[in-house]
């Protein structure tokens, strides 16, 4: 929670939006007006072949570049729901041809935790670096839809013998490679 926290805070300090930029082109048309600096996401999400909802916040930072935290939950299996699992993601994005529309690759670092929900001291912590690439589609100024695909790596760095025995049961802290899928719909401003 501390990444996400720390990602708005540092949007917030950022130079505010400045109201007569100029119009954009792209190439040579028009696209008109004052494009967006700030994106917020809802996201469906597979985490092969488990299943995620997630929040995220995007901020321009260059007119091809975004930087955005994600705060995913990943959803339990069945028969776990006592075992919660949160995943806080810093991301860096480079964008073709602007940012929140068309081409993205990104690379991002997570930081998953399945806690133990009756005892929340009982956790599972995992470092989750990842890579993907994406496309959104956006319609009109503001809203848009967008698909993603791409590696992720877990690293458990704390593991509390007391959960997790069956690795399956934590979907969110899981080791190894797997590959992430989402769906995205959001709003830019």
């Amino acid at each position: 929670m501390w990444t996400t926290c720390m990602v708005l805070a540092l949007a917030a300090a950022a130079a505010p939006v400045e109201a007569t930029r100029p119009r954009s082109t792209l190439g040579g048309v028009r696209t008109g007006g004052v494009e967006p600096k700030n994106a917020v996401t809802l996201s469906g999400i597979v985490n092969a072949p488990n299943f995620a909802a997630g929040v995220g916040y995007e901020r321009a930072v260059h007119r091809l570049v975004t930087v955005g935290a994600r705060f995913e939950y990943a959803i339990p299996r069945n028969g776990y729901a006592h075992l919660q699992g949160l995943t806080e993601t810093l991301a860096v994005a480079v964008w073709v041809p602007r940012t929140f529309r068309g081409f993205f690759a990104e690379a991002s670092l997570g930081v998953a935790q399945s806690v133990l929900a009756a005892q929340p001291l009982f956790r599972r912590v995992a470092i989750v670096p990842g890579l993907s690439a994406g496309l959104r589609w956006r319609f009109g100024k503001t809203f848009f839809v967008g698909a993603q695909v791409g590696l992720r790596w877990g690293k458990p760095v704390r593991n509390d013998p007391a959960i997790c025995t069956y690795a399956a049961a934590c979907p969110a802290t899981r080791s190894g490679a797997f590959v992430r899928a989402a769906l995205d719909l959001g709003f830019a401003f």
